[in-house]
């Protein structure tokens, strides 16, 4: 099991690079990610994400890094394209990208956009940009596809590194995890149609309480208990949402369950 962050863009910038220095040394944290959108809701304070991203290239050296995720409805492919081989370049290729198709209802509200159709088409789009022969400098960037649908799945089988999942919405963390599991299996389906080794592809699921009503930084015993439930899953990895209060209930974090799970027990995983 890998682990990584998903860092909110809700503090000052002053305070997100502190914890963006923190983040990265810490070892068992394999990705930084930020998410890209507008606004979650009303009166939340939100900085934007790929201009953040700039900064995270510049200011950590050694997690890799990236949207989780991008939503078409809010980026042009060719820029998101040209932005990620960027973000490679600045951060001495630690670069990631992750892409969605979006539907959040305040950012296209914002963005004067309806969203959530024409994914394929818009990683497609990625691919060729990042194929075209008349740019520099070229290459690629490893793919994240994120979202639970069918088409979602079949977008990660056939172009991504990584398929990261949500889980669900308030969904109850057994539940969502069986879940999961029927995904894992759909996938493995749709890699080998395609010749594809279904070990090549890693499996992440993005924890938030929103989304899954896990509550890892209760206790270690809890942490444990998480880890196991999405591994059984046949998760590789986990991103957690960054600071582990983000969202959750009274009484479900205690201080420095967080920092030792990053110190002693997420190493332990990948002993």
């Amino acid at each position: 099991m890998r682990f990584g962050i998903c860092t909110l863009p809700s503090a000052p910038a002053a305070e997100l690079v502190e914890r963006w220095h923190m983040l990265d040394r810490l070892d068992a944290l394999e990705t930084i990610w930020l998410p890209d959108q507008i606004a979650p809701r009303p009166g939340l304070r939100w900085l934007e994400a790929w201009t953040l991203l700039g900064a995270l290239a510049r200011e950590t050296s050694r997690a890799r890094i990236g949207p989780l995720v991008s939503p078409l409805t809010l980026r042009n492919p060719a820029v998101l394209a040209r932005a990620a081989l960027t973000l490679g370049e600045l951060s001495g290729g630690r670069g990631e990208l992750g892409v969605g198709a979006g539907g959040v209802a305040l950012d296209d509200e914002l963005a004067g956009v309806r969203g959530g159709r024409g994914l394929p088409r818009f990683v497609a789009r990625i691919e060729e940009v990042w194929a075209d022969d008349r740019l520099e400098p070229r290459g690629r960037v490893p793919l994240t596809v994120g979202g639970m649908s069918e088409l979602t799945l079949r977008l990660a089988a056939e172009h991504a590194a990584r398929w990261s999942s949500y889980g669900g919405i308030d969904a109850d963390p057994a539940e969502a995890a069986a879940a999961a599991k029927t995904h894992n299996l759909r996938l493995d389906e749709l890699c080998h149609e395609r010749g594809r080794d279904p070990r090549d592809l890693t499996r992440s699921v993005l924890l938030g309480y929103l989304w899954v009503r896990e509550t890892p930084w209760r206790s270690e015993e809890a942490f444990l208990e998480v880890v196991e439930r999405w591994r059984g899953a046949g998760m590789d990895e986990i991103v957690f949402v960054y600071p582990p209060w983000a969202a959750m209930p009274e009484g479900a974090v205690t201080d420095g369950v967080f920092e030792r799970a990053a110190e002693t027990l997420m190493p332990s995983f990948a002993a």
